[in-house]
């Protein structure tokens, strides 16, 4: 359990005040008077703290205030960071909970909230089941007969099946609850019997389509839940296709309906996780997805959250990483060979594949790079493939002995004038950097490992001569 230490992050989550009022108690049998306990709720994968108190000389720990508490899951956290999950409902936020330190289910009770009550039936429902599941599960690790572990797998599915009717039971006969919101939201979509043996693609669709049916997200007490960070995941990570476009249009439409549904503070959650998230991906063209969300969210003005600094620094790479995004059209460059006399236009390169690549004899990630990019001309440039290699620094000389000593074929450039703009055409910050660009000199791919490069060329000649095939 994390607990939310950074002032940044703090001001990310906000506090939202009404006038309400709180009043939480808890009887909490084995602390002594003094010790102190942490009230605090979840916030998608963190804990934001809320407030602390004390144990009273009556034995009990209150939290009580002027303002309504944001509603969501929550948790008490121990003098010896055991902690017990509650649930603060949006109303009825004046209540009392008992259990001990054990924490086990049959200890914890509550009274005057009908959120609670629905909450801990159900966690003294799942512990049996759960128990049997652990065992189950212990026992397939280690079990060497095939037909028991079938067996057994039918059992794990007995138990599930259990919880699941347990829950829903709950759910139809508590609608209103936030409890059955939470309850329903662990449930996974179920797929018509008509689909379940589909192999065009319609189960794939269904399930994608209807993946938030059983989460409200109109409510932002979700996002306070332990469950909603790892559905977004799921659903970005794993339902959608890992494609840029495929994955903005799937973005801007669970955007837009939070946003239709009220649940600002998830909205403000899903554009930062989603900015954050595709900022740090390894896939290849993935910054597009950066690039949309700056774009489209922060520099649209639809970040209300975010200061003007934040908004200038977005954009300001927006516009950095814009021109060499895959699909555009690669910025065009003139630079001059080894002999600094002749020159060489990337545009007029006529390839099928051109790979450009930004590199330095003295960069240490080249020394590994370039000898793997080597390999694979060799055996393409016979098939069409072109390597447009710009030297990025000043050392003409170690440069072109480089070139000599590793036989260096290919089409050798560099800026001998100080005149090119590559450098900002193409935000090079770092060495080696590496674009494929297809016939029209569209880039496809950025910055695959040298080891792919081949396969992805194998790829783009196949789809170049199927393209010259006529129909």
């Amino acid at each position: 359990m994390r607990f939310i230490k950074t002032i940044a992050l703090l001001l990310f989550v906000g506090i939202g005040i009404t006038n309400a009022q709180h009043n939480l108690s808890f009887t909490i049998n084995g602390l002594q008077p003094g010790q102190e306990c942490i009230l605090a709720h979840y916030y998608a994968d963190q804990n934001k703290v809320v407030d602390t108190s004390a144990v009273n000389n009556q034995g009990k720990v209150v939290f009580k205030g002027d303002n309504k508490l944001l509603n969501g899951v929550y948790i008490l956290v121990l003098p010896k960071k055991t902690y017990i999950e509650f649930i603060v409902p949006n109303d009825d936020q004046e209540f009392e909970i008992s259990f001990d330190t054990t924490l086990l289910p049959q200890t914890k009770s509550a009274s005057g909230s009908l959120d609670n009550e629905i909450f801990f039936e159900f966690d003294k429902f799942a512990m049996g089941p759960g128990k049997k599941k652990r065992q189950l599960i212990d026992e397939f690790k280690t079990c060497e007969s095939q037909d028991r572990k079938d067996r057994i797998r039918k059992e794990i599915k007995d138990v599930d099946n259990l919880v699941d009717s347990k829950r829903k039971a709950l759910i139809e006969k508590y609608p209103n609850t936030f409890t059955a919101k939470l309850l329903k939201a662990v449930i996974d979509i179920e797929i018509p019997e008509n689909l379940q043996k589909d192999t065009t693609g319609l189960k794939y669709e269904y399930f994608k389509t209807h993946y938030w049916d059983n989460i409200d997200i109109s409510d932002d007490g979700m996002l306070r839940t332990p469950v909603f960070k790892g559905k977004l995941e799921y659903y970005i990570d794993k339902v959608i296709i890992q494609q840029p476009d495929t994955l903005i249009a799937a973005i801007d439409d669970l955007c837009s309906r939070i946003e239709a549904g009220g649940a600002m503070e998830m909205y403000k959650y899903v554009i930062w996780w989603n900015t954050n998230h595709h900022e740090k991906s390894k896939l290849m063209c993935m910054d597009k997805v950066l690039h949309h969300m700056a774009k489209n969210y922060y520099c649209a003005g639809k970040c209300y959250w975010a200061d003007s600094s934040l908004v200038a620094k977005m954009c300001e790479h927006a516009g950095k990483i814009g021109p060499t995004l895959c699909g555009n059209i690669s910025p065009n460059m003139t630079l001059v060979d080894t002999t600094f006399a002749k020159s060489f236009e990337l545009h007029k390169q006529n390839s099928p594949v051109t790979v450009v690549v930004f590199w330095d004899h003295q960069c240490g990630h080249c020394k590994k790079e370039i000898p793997k990019l080597k390999l694979m001309y060799d055996s393409m440039k016979a098939r069409g493939v072109e390597v447009y290699a710009v030297y990025t620094q000043a050392d003409w000389e170690g440069w072109k002995e480089y070139i000599r000593a590793n036989d260096l074929s290919w089409l050798n450039v560099m800026d001998a004038f100080n005149k090119a703009t590559y450098r900002e055409d193409y935000n090079i910050i770092s060495t080696p950097q590496l674009y494929m660009l297809d016939e029209n000199k569209v880039i496809r791919f950025k910055n695959p490992p040298a080891d792919n490069v081949g396969r992805i060329a194998e790829i783009m000649l196949e789809e170049y001569q199927n393209n010259k095939t006529p129909k």
